[in-house]
């Protein structure tokens, strides 16, 4: 799955990875939580690309309520079919851009992150779906996205058995094109980026508390202080 990552691409990169303008400034985030807002890159009316703002934890947009547990992450093998996601899957799909993300693993008896990052070093894109929500009156206005995720098959799969999908740069036009209905076989035969396209070191438990968010997220794991027999 995907519940946090970074993001600390500047602006005349951003432009020049994803062939979108973008205008306002874009701090550096090393550790992006759900309910955060967040870029996303997805077509706008004229079927040009752009960069928005939006929260991350979708809501469909038929949900009377918000609800407590936001919808961070859809399934690729179930998107398709479940109420919250079908019709964005189908109009709007996005890009999410990132720098690395962010896994967790038992290891003797304690959670250590992992950040997991492109061998290329270069940023990369989630693929996304987003959504408008009205609120319960049709008076609100908010834009919400998900990550979409699929089963570890390789050697990822020993931090975690989801990883997010990460789409190649020359399919972004693909995936960002909307389909209603979607072309047979459009999900199951995307050629996603491979797990080998990354790797992963341990991390500082700093990113544990989304209160830090600077390099210091990125750092080597603290060592654990031995209790003293005296």
């Amino acid at each position: 799955m995907c519940g946090r990552y970074v993001f600390t691409t500047p602006n005349d990169a951003v432009e020049r990875f994803f062939n979108v303008r973008a205008d306002a400034p874009i701090p550096p985030n090393f550790n992006v939580a759900p309910t955060q807002p967040v870029l996303i890159i997805r077509l706008d009316e004229k079927g040009e690309r752009e960069v928005a703002a939006v929260e991350w934890g979708l809501i469909p947009e038929w949900k009377k309520e918000p609800g407590d547990k936001p919808l961070i992450n859809a399934r690729i093998e179930t998107v398709k079919e479940k109420p919250s996601f079908r019709s964005s899957v189908k109009r709007r799909r996005c890009l999410v851009p990132f720098s690395g993300w962010y896994e967790w693993k038992s290891v003797a008896g304690r959670k250590q992150p992992y950040y997991i990052s492109p061998v290329s070093e270069e940023p990369m894109a989630f693929a996304g779906i987003w959504s408008v929500w009205h609120g319960p009156n049709g008076d609100f206005w908010l834009e919400t996205m998900a990550i979409l995720t699929a089963a570890t098959e390789g050697p990822m799969s020993s931090l975690h058995h989801r990883r997010p999908l990460v789409v190649k740069p020359r399919d972004y036009e693909a995936w960002l094109t909307p389909h209603d209905p979607l072309p047979r076989g459009f999900l199951e035969g995307f050629d996603f980026m491979p797990e080998t396209a990354f790797h992963w070191r341990p991390v500082s438990a700093r990113v544990n508390n989304v209160r830090f968010n600077g390099p210091e997220c990125l750092g080597a794991p603290e060592e654990e202080t031995q209790p003293s027999l005296f």
